[in-house]
């Protein structure tokens, strides 16, 4: 259990947005201007609690995050694309509440008749790859899915899935 607060999370994440180098480079002015959104868990590969994610918000596009480790340091504040200018990059708001459906349905669609976990916010080897994970199929045929906002990979799972309950 977590002592940290979502206002906790969420100023840690201000703080951050505050200090150099957003505070002075012009490549961060979107990111200084937009509103701190709700935080996200993102939890581990193997199921339990990682960090947070905070989104930045410039209306309902995220144009940029803060990573909030589980201890309320920032461990990372990114923007999305190249700069300000770069809004081909940012990602719907709705990305972080839930996975796209066209998406699901595609995942669907390909593995008809498997049993499909729930999806869950999580990473892929590196928690610079955060995606919605879920798994479909039976051991030993399990295969991991992530979701990104630009679409969606698998790979095969050895005989010891994360999302499963025991």
């Amino acid at each position: 259990m977590h002592k940290l607060t979502e206002e906790n999370i969420r100023n840690a994440a201000e703080a951050a947005r505050r200090g150099p180098p957003i505070r002075e480079d012009q490549r961060f002015v979107a990111l200084r201007e937009a509103q701190a959104g709700t935080p996200v868990m993102v939890h581990s590969p193997e199921g339990g609690d990682a960090f947070w994610l905070v989104p930045f918000l410039s209306g309902e596009q995220v144009c940029g995050y803060a990573r909030v480790e589980l201890d309320g340091r920032t461990g990372q504040i990114s923007i999305l694309g190249a700069g300000p200018e770069d809004r081909g990059s940012w990602i719907a708001y709705s990305f972080f509440v839930q996975p796209p459906d066209s998406f699901l349905e595609e995942i669907r669609k390909k593995h008809t008749g498997r049993s499909i976990s729930s999806p869950v916010f999580s990473y892929d080897r590196s928690p610079t790859r955060w995606a919605w994970r879920l798994e479909v199929g039976e051991t030993p045929e399990i295969v991991e899915v992530f979701i990104t906002p630009a679409g969606w990979y698998e790979h095969r799972l050895g005989p010891e899935p994360g999302l499963r309950e025991k």
